[in-house]
C-alpha cells in the first residue's frame, strides 16, 4: 500500500508536506496511510471476493452438472439392461481395461451397484469382494448367459466413454466383448 500511496500523493501535495515540521509530517503520514489502506483496500477485497465466488461458483456449477450426468448414464443403463448381474461385471471389467480408474468411472461404477441393487434386487458379493478382475472369469460368464447380449454391449460402449476418450486397451476389450457378446 506504501507505494500506491507515495505515488499518489507526488507533486504539489507531496511539496506541501514537505513544509510541514517533522513530527506534522509523521502524522500526515500515518493519517494517509490510515485512511488509505481501508478506501483502497476494502474495494479491492470486494472485487477480489466476487471474482472468487464467481470462480468457485462456475466450478461447483461444472462439478454438479458431470455427477448428474453420470448419475443419469447410470440410471440409464440400469433401467435397460436385461442381464444386471453381468452388467456389474462388464462394468467392472471395462473401467479395469486401462489399469486405473478415473472418478467418473468411481461415481459410474457406484451409482450403478445402487441403481442396480434397487431397481433389479441384485446384490452380487461375489463383484464386491474382488480388486483385481481376471477376464476369463468374465468372458465364462459372458458365454453362460443365453440370448441376446446388445444392452451389454451398449452398457459397455457407455461406460468406456464416461472418462472422456477411449483407451486403446478399452477398444480392445470392447471389441472381443462384442465379438462374444453378439454371436448368432
Amino acid at each position: 500500500m506504501r507505494p500506491l500511496i507515495k505515488k499518489f500523493y507526488s507533486g504539489e501535495v507531496l511539496a506541501a508536506a514537505k513544509t510541514l515540521p517533522v513530527v506534522g509530517r509523521h502524522l500526515l503520514q500515518k493519517n494517509v496511510i490510515k485512511i488509505g489502506i481501508p478506501l483502497v483496500g476494502v474495494p479491492l477485497a470486494v472485487v477480489l471476493n466476487r471474482y472468487t465466488t464467481l470462480l468457485a461458483g462456475r466450478h461447483a456449477q461444472a462439478v454438479f452438472r458431470n455427477e448428474a450426468r453420470v448419475i443419469e448414464l447410470a440410471e440409464g443403463m440400469s433401467r435397460r439392461s436385461r442381464h444386471p448381474r453381468l452388467l456389474l461385471w462388464v462394468a467392472w471389467f471395462v473401467i479395469r481395461a486401462d489399469k486405473k480408474i478415473t472418478d467418473d468411472e468411481a461415481l459410474l461404477m457406484r451409482h450403478l451397484v445402487r441403481l442396480v441393487r434397487e431397481r433389479h434386487q441384485v446384490v452380487d458379493k461375489e463383484l464386491a469382494d474382488l480388486v483385481d478382475i481376471d477376464p476369463v472369469e468374465v468372458w465364462d460368464r459372458i458365454d453362460a448367459e443365453p440370448g441376446d447380449l446388445s444392452d451389454v454391449v451398449d452398457a459397455a460402449d457407455r461406460v468406456a466413454t464416461v472418462d472422456g476418450d477411449v483407451t486403446s486397451r478399452e477398444k480392445a476389450v470392447l471389441s472381443e466383448l462384442r465379438d462374444r457378446c453378439l454371436r448368432v
